[in-house]
């Protein structure tokens, strides 16, 4: 079970650091008429997140089938209301879960989960599983958080934005369901999401998503996006109305900006990082050019970033060569070299850890309900599951929901007596 951290000497109020899943449940509105409510909200959305953390429930069918074949403890534990006439704990029916997830809003649902989550202790990556399991993924991610601690730290935090289609929730007007995320790089805890509307884009929500995290979690830190969000007016609302900094990708969608990055005297900038891994059956070599610069056609920039990435398959001899170029706020003596290359591929963990996880341990785009708001709490209820598994020590997400078959087990990892 995962416990807050305390600081030598202090105490952690209950009021700020929630002690269990359902305290931090609790605090979501409830969108029903109280009038003939039988189950709490907090205890609807548990049953949630722990069917889909056990694997094998992936569907809302499948939750209702999960908590009807949960003992009388485990119900009582969930906060389950007690029928006085047949002496027994009630589980609550699919159509009360399908009647309350396409209701309740899944940006508050993010945020709640998000103050529970980061407010907890994670557990360190070691060389077999929490209960022991000798896996081969759980070795490899124990030898790369090794590896990254002997290494310098960035000064700052860094939160990734990316959008995510569902592509298997199709509205009633044939729009496919996006949503756009904000994940911390160092821990991959998603901080907000935000449902995109059928008649809008990304690039419209990208100020509303990063409203919903507070000013303490987003001040000072450094926004990582794609070449989408490379929009003049996000770097505005960053630096000017946030003051958080930015580190923007720079494709031809900005083509006058782009021109001026590629016209840059390359040739005399020395390289300052250079870094080579070897994993997943390939070989990477990345060398990293920064300059410093002043009046630049793009608000507040400061240093231009070229990435010249070479790959290659294990066993072969051929590279692909590919050259990458990007703009930050962040003057010299305030983001180093080695830095900005640590947030460039640190933006790539929204990606792999947490949309790679959600596609295939939980097999979210092959999930079709599109009731109103169901597909994207869904999708957040299986990040709960994601991010909990994860903080708990499992590298492996999908032997971590193997290894939480039995109910009692999955409460437990909750944090829910």
């Amino acid at each position: 079970m995962l416990t807050p951290p305390t600081a030598p000497g202090a105490s952690q109020p209950e009021a700020v650091v929630p002690s269990g899943l359902l305290d931090a449940l609790a605090r979501v509105p409830d969108p029903r008429n109280p009038r003939g409510v039988r189950f709490r909200l907090a205890t609807l959305l548990a049953v949630g997140v722990c069917a889909v953390t056990s694997a094998g429930h992936n569907s809302l069918t499948a939750i209702a089938e999960w908590v009807r074949r949960c003992d009388q403890e485990v119900l009582a534990r969930l906060g389950c209301p007690f029928d006085p006439f047949t002496g027994r704990f009630r589980a609550p029916g699919e159509r009360t879960l399908r009647d309350v997830f396409a209701r309740v809003d899944p940006a508050v649902l993010t945020a709640a989960g998000f103050a529970r989550l980061s407010a907890l202790q994670p557990h360190p990556v070691s060389p077999t599983g929490p209960d022991g399991t000798v896996e081969r993924e759980q070795r490899r991610a124990h030898r790369t958080a090794r590896r990254e601690r002997a290494q310098p730290h960035p000064r700052r935090a860094a939160f990734a934005v990316d959008g995510k289609c569902l592509r298997g929730a199709i509205r009633a007007d044939g729009s496919r369901v996006l949503v756009l995320t904000a994940v911390r790089h160092h821990d991959a805890l998603t901080a907000a999401l935000r449902e995109i509307g059928a008649k809008t884009n990304e690039i419209p929500e990208f100020a509303p998503l990063l409203d919903t995290i507070d000013d303490q979690d987003l001040t000072g830190c450094v926004i990582t996006v794609d070449a989408l969000h490379t929009q003049t007016s996000h770097a505005r609302y960053l630096v000017e109305d946030r003051r958080a900094h930015y580190l923007l990708s720079v494709k031809n969608n900005q083509p006058t900006l782009a021109g001026q990055l590629r016209r840059l005297p390359w040739g005399e900038v020395p390289t300052l990082d250079r870094s080579r891994d070897r994993g997943h059956g390939r070989e990477e070599v990345r060398d990293v050019k920064v300059v410093s610069v002043d009046g630049l056609l793009f608000p507040h920039a400061r240093q231009v970033v070229r990435i010249h990435r070479k790959r290659r398959r294990l066993g072969t001899k051929k590279w692909t060569i590919e050259t990458v170029y990007g703009v930050t706020d962040l003057a010299a003596h305030e983001a180093s070299p080695a830095e900005i290359a640590t947030w460039v591929r640190g933006h790539w963990i929204i990606e792999n850890t947490v949309h790679w996880t959600k596609d295939v341990t939980f097999a979210e785009d092959a999930s079709q309900i599109r009731r109103q708001h169901t597909p994207v709490v869904m999708s957040v209820l299986r990040d709960l599951a994601r991010a909990t598994l994860h903080r708990s020590g499992w590298a492996n997400i999908a032997s971590g929901r193997r290894a939480h078959a039995h109910p009692a087990a999955t409460l437990t990892l909750h944090g829910i007596p």
